[in-house]
């Protein structure tokens, strides 16, 4: 899986690798807004191979926890990007903008805005 190098990442895996460092700090500091969405990202992320009544439980509490920073929100969107594959359907796309453009353009915005990508990124060319 590669992504376009607009966003400055050359992999999808590294985006997550990178929002799950910074969901991880955040949980240690114990004092952040959306500790309990960074907890059950963490729970979610833990139990990805696991049972899936597990996992549709977790899915339910992330749907139903509001997301209070774009940290959160952010969690959220990669959660939605990874399940349905938008990252590599918005750079497939040969025959122009699709859903998938917007939705992972939300999660670029969202990123910038928890400061985990440049504020100043390129607008996708799509």
């Amino acid at each position: 899986m590669t992504m376009s190098s607009p966003h400055g990442f050359s992999r999808s895996e590294t985006l997550y690798a990178e929002l799950l460092d910074f969901a991880v700090a955040a949980l240690a500091s114990g004092t952040h807004s959306d500790h309990a969405l960074l907890l059950l990202h963490k729970y979610y992320q833990d139990a990805e191979d696991g049972e899936a009544v597990q996992r549709k439980w977790l899915l339910r509490s992330l749907i139903s926890t509001p997301a209070q920073t774009p940290l959160g929100v952010a969690v959220k969107l990669t959660v939605a990007c990874r399940l349905d594959g938008y990252l590599d359907a918005a750079q497939e796309a040969s025959d122009g903008p699709l859903g998938s453009h917007i939705i992972v353009s939300a999660l670029m915005d969202s990123l910038a805005q928890a400061q985990l990508l440049p504020t100043n990124r390129s607008n996708p060319r799509h």
